[in-house]
């Protein structure tokens, strides 16, 4: 267990180190970070040590149990065989046994054989710490999905701001231009005007990507437990190599949950059987087994014995009975959950044909849209058309930009997606 920390421990460091030092943020450091990092992970080393400590305590129930008693009794009569003994032919003198009697004794008891209870008791355990193990990794998975979707809208609003900062230098440099036309004659004042008003659109466009980004970095920074500097760039996954050996941990979850349920029975079946046990008891005091003696004096017992609760009116049938009607709700819960996984694979996928088809299809008008507005300026310096003529234009084409790079972002989220529902990622 401290070697398996130290190696987390290890990879966590890696982790932090690359992801400050380089000031860019990378989603499989952020889906780790994710794992280790989250509360949930603390849970493993929590219940693998309650898991030691219960095996402990049934491995204990071997051990010979062992109780010290001590009894001081007075009694305001005992047994007397004075009258009977006084009324044979020759009378015989017996002394009567004292009021007062003490005892101390200790009872030793050995378990001999518990059917298997102890035994399955321990997979009883053991099944519970892998339920608990399964769970854990359900939480983390979804932290992990809570943490990829928060990396894309963040790599979204990254490039809007970038094609928006882009636009809107360009736009500043189309009114230089402009702003020459209108000294020169050539273009109308209020063509200007309507420029710096979209100048102004534009910034507040930025600013609010800008914050809606700057709000996306903290989130994130509480998803994984790191500090993110503000200036973080994000990158693009190049291309997601899923983990092909990879389960959800949901499958896992159901099969460990009938496990615990099949040794449960098995612990009901265990309990049905005799218990063999051995005795004994060493004691001190007055009087002992030997009642007419008034010393004090040791004594002892040992002995063997059976305990079988035979006549239990059908319980432990109707128990096991509950137990499989349990199973069966697990394997119909195993089937709502396949069938609304297989419903999300197939959604998904088809959104990564549909975003395929968009991105085709954005290429052409992103390119269109471009000639269109390098055109639209030419004739507003030749005072053809209006700055707001060219305006709707230029932004058409922005939007057309947007929309192409926010489909290829769309389209590494869908492929993640379809991983990380997988339990590939």
């Amino acid at each position: 267990m401290k070697r398996l920390s130290i190696v987390f421990t290890g990879i966590l460091l890696c982790l932090l180190s690359s992801a400050q030092q380089s000031d860019t943020l990378k989603l499989q450091n952020c889906l780790n970070l994710a794992s280790i990092k989250n509360p949930a992970y603390r849970q493993k080393n929590i219940s693998a040590q309650i898991l030691s400590d219960k095996l402990k305590n049934i491995t204990n129930n071997w051990f010979p149990s062992a109780g010290i008693n001590a009894q001081a009794l007075y009694n305001s009569e005992t047994i007397d065989f004075s009258d009977v003994f006084s009324k044979m032919p020759v009378p015989v003198s017996v002394p009567s046994l004292p009021l007062d009697q003490y005892k101390v004794w200790a009872d030793i008891s050995q378990q001999i054989y518990d059917g298997g209870v102890n035994r399955t008791l321990k997979q009883a355990e053991k099944a519970d710490f892998n339920t608990s193990i399964q769970q854990t990794e359900v939480d983390l998975l979804a932290a992990r999905q809570q943490v990829n979707q928060v990396y894309f809208s963040l790599l979204l609003t990254q490039k809007n701001s970038e094609i928006l900062g882009v636009s809107l230098e360009e736009l500043k440099s189309k009114r230089k231009l402009v702003e020459s036309g209108v000294r020169n004659g050539a273009v109308l004042s209020d063509n200007l005007l309507a420029m710096d008003a979209e100048v102004y659109i534009m910034q507040q466009k930025l600013t609010e990507v800008r914050l809606m980004r700057s709000n996306l970095i903290r989130i994130l920074s509480v998803l994984i437990d790191s500090t993110i500097n503000e200036t973080a760039i994000v990158t693009q996954p190049d291309q997601v190599t899923p983990n092909e050996s990879g389960i959800r941990p949901e499958f896992g979850l159901f099969e460990s949950q009938k496990e615990k349920i099949s040794v449960n029975q098995k612990l009901i079946g265990a309990g049905d059987l005799p218990k063999f046990f051995a005795f004994s008891q060493i004691a001190y005091g007055r009087p002992g087994f030997n009642m007419i003696s008034n010393e004090f004096h040791s004594f002892y017992s040992v002995g063997a014995g059976m305990k079988w609760n035979f006549l239990n009116y059908g319980d432990s049938k109707r128990q096991k009975k509950v137990l499989e009607l349990q199973k069966e709700l697990v394997d119909v819960k195993k089937d709502n959950f396949n069938n609304q996984l297989t419903i999300q694979l197939l959604t998904e996928k088809m959104n990564m044909e549909k975003y395929d088809s968009l991105i085709v299809t954005d290429e052409k008008i992103l390119s269109i849209r471009k000639s269109v507005t390098v055109s639209s300026f030419s004739k507003l310096n030749n005072g053809i058309i209006t700055s707001t003529d060219y305006l709707t234009d230029m932004n058409a084409e922005i939007m057309a930009r947007l929309q192409f790079e926010n489909h290829k972002i769309l389209r590494m989220q869908s492929a993640c997606n379809y991983a990380l529902l997988e339990g590939k990622l």
